[in-house]
């Protein structure tokens, strides 16, 4: 496991959850401080100035990196292969927030590789997500709660979650976001909840229990 003292925050929640607009208000708000870092992701698709800042990749460019050892994490989700570079190691064995859009299938490899894990998951109501997809205009109402349905990996025990409901204004979300990444001790060793929090027993052979924060 690395030995890093900063935090590495991964970012998940499912199609409609508004994780991607969090996200950039979050950029927009910390952007002076150096200590929280957002670093651009490797995708094998091409650039979208209206989508995500990403560097594109063809499928061997990032087969060959991939074989290089050239990135701390890397998953494939929706077609495509998605990869975070190896400098973040540099910005977190200097003590700095790093946050990664993320798969959920990953965070368990994040998890093995990284001292200091928070996942921060970004979600909604079902209706909400369902009603989201559909507005963008390529996916039926049947098709768009199947997404939504689809079953995800659970979380590896020992991991601290901050779940973050973005139903309602987005300034809210954002700010609620915000706090996560400048409070890293905001449940230090996984002690007792108030009642907006709960802990959620898993077999863990002793790595403890998965804390869960419930942001509104």
């Amino acid at each position: 496991m690395n030995a890093a003292t900063g935090r590495l925050v991964l970012v998940v929640g499912p199609s409609g959850a508004g994780k991607d607009a969090v996200m950039t208000g979050a950029r927009h708000i910390l952007k002076g401080d150096g200590n929280v870092v957002f670093p651009r992701r490797f995708v094998t698709r091409l650039s979208n100035p209206d989508a995500e800042d990403h560097v594109s990749m063809t499928e061997m460019e990032f087969a060959l990196a991939v074989a290089d050892g050239a990135f701390a994490l890397w998953w494939r989700a929706h077609g495509n292969s998605y990869g975070i570079g190896r400098f973040i190691e540099s910005h977190l064995e200097s003590g700095a927030t790093v946050v990664v859009n993320c798969s959920r299938a990953s965070v368990g490899d994040a998890f093995e590789r990284f001292a200091n894990v928070t996942v921060a998951e970004i979600s909604a109501p079902e209706d909400v997500l369902v009603a989201r997809i559909v507005a963008r205009g390529r996916e039926t109402p049947e098709q768009a709660r199947e997404r939504v349905q689809r079953k995800v990996p659970d979380y590896p025990a020992g991991v601290r979650v901050v779940r973050i409901t973005n139903d309602g204004p987005l300034e809210r979300a954002v700010a609620r976001f915000c706090e996560v990444l400048k409070n890293p001790v905001a449940n230090p060793g996984g002690g007792a909840l108030d009642s907006q929090n709960e802990q959620e027993d898993r077999d863990d052979n002793g790595r403890g229990l998965i804390i869960v924060e419930h942001l509104q």
